[in-house]
């Protein structure tokens, strides 16, 4: 078996990586930010834990940190999960040859699908409903299209991670009420990353839909519906369930995946209108995703697939029969969305809000068939409880 590198221990991705790669008996190492909440690190499938320093504060620290921690442990493959990681890797990759395999794709694909103004202006090329979305560059040119935007507007940074040099500025999203908030809040990212994008807001279902690309072949679809979001105006998940695949989700999905000229695992998110209308993209992640659980749940390894292809070259099925209705929930994001519901809905906000009292009688649900978790496994306890008590920790400081 491998001996495999998980990086970013604090995410979702990686625990769901951890655990699908330890039960298929690969020895795995897991890497996180010093000084951070990394769940994955406590589960039984880590068999070492590390630390490197943060690479948005200095990527080259990072990069070395990397290298001597694939050298003193004979590392296989490494697999990157966030966006802290995965450009610098890809950016670093020549460094690693002859040490370690990284599980990255093309990296003129992966700097594409990490530029959110590419994504939508190519996904309008390929004819796929996207929200109505213009790239402000300076106050005068939002000063322009002022009449052009209905509130609440989204500000979406145009890069979750947006690399200068040796250093990463974080993108945001944020939401603004009227012209004023708008002004101000484009003005922050004006002067924190130089340009921003302001969209359209798009209400509806958030559906997401998964797959493996390999060469010219788009594998292993996987579609799932959002029951709860982290923060209910719109973030991750808390709470999803497999669903059937809609052919035209799927064509989308397999037209942009394909024109960006990904390869390994990734995920494209869509809102379906309330109207009936066709799927809206919202973004395409081309890297593992926070709800990967729920295909590994249902069925679809792609951690076990993506090892093997890198590794090994085995091409992955097509198609896997998976299970629909299962519901994969991440507990301690349903709690961060329970708190949101307590707070109730900002004052602007146009859509129905969850209620707090329905949200936690649905929450306080423990268990029915077809429920499965991200965080708490009785088989592998730690993650779980160490999650939970951080959030209630960070709560108290």
């Amino acid at each position: 078996m491998a001996r495999i590198l998980v990086l970013d221990g604090h995410s979702a991705a990686a625990l769901a990586f951890t655990r699908a790669l330890g039960r298929a008996k690969h020895w795995i190492a897991v890497g996180s930010n010093h000084g951070i909440h990394a769940p994955a690190s406590l589960s039984r499938y880590s068999r070492l834990n590390v630390s490197y320093p943060v690479p948005s504060v200095n990527v080259s620290a990072f990069i070395e940190a990397v290298l001597d921690i694939a050298r003193g442990n004979a590392i296989d493959l490494i697999v990157p999960m966030t966006d802290w990681t995965v450009l610098p890797l890809s950016r670093y990759r020549d460094q690693f040859k002859g040490v370690s395999s990284l599980a990255v794709g093309p990296h003129s694909a992966l700097e594409f699908a990490a530029d959110k103004f590419k994504t939508v202006s190519l996904a309008r090329e390929l004819a796929i409903p996207i929200p109505a979305t213009s790239l402000i560059q300076s106050l005068e040119e939002l000063h322009h299209k002022a009449g052009e935007f209905d509130f609440p507007a989204v500000v979406k940074d145009r890069f979750s991670m947006r690399w200068e040099g040796n250093k990463a500025i974080s993108g945001s999203v944020s939401y603004a009420y009227s012209l004023d908030d708008l002004k101000h809040k484009v003005e922050l990212r004006l002067r924190q990353a130089g340009d921003v994008m302001v969209q359209r807001f798009v209400p509806g279902e958030g559906v997401g839909f998964s797959c493996m690309a390999v060469e010219e072949k788009v594998c292993l679809p996987f579609m799932w519906l959002r029951l709860r979001e982290t923060d209910p105006r719109g973030s991750g998940s808390s709470a999803r369930r497999s669903i059937p695949i809609s052919p035209q989700v799927r064509e989308f999905s397999s037209a942009l995946v394909k024109k960006v000229g990904l390869q390994g695992i990734s995920m494209v998110e869509f809102k379906r209108p309330p109207n009936g209308g066709p799927p809206v993209l919202m973004e395409i992640n081309a890297r593992p995703w926070g709800s990967l659980q729920l295909p590994i749940s249902c069925g679809i390894d792609y951690p076990s697939h993506l090892v093997d292809w890198f590794l090994e070259g085995k091409l992955p099925p097509s198609e896997i029969e998976y299970k629909e209705n299962i519901v994969c929930r991440r507990l301690v994001s349903e709690l961060t969305h329970l708190e949101h519901t307590f707070r109730g809905a900002p004052p602007g906000w146009p859509m129905p809000y969850p209620s707090f009292a329905r949200t936690l009688l649905k929450i306080s649900v423990p268990w029915y068939p077809g429920m499965r978790y991200d965080d708490f496994w009785l088989s592998d306890p730690r993650p779980g409880i160490a999650g939970i008590a951080n959030w209630f920790r960070s709560r108290l400081n």
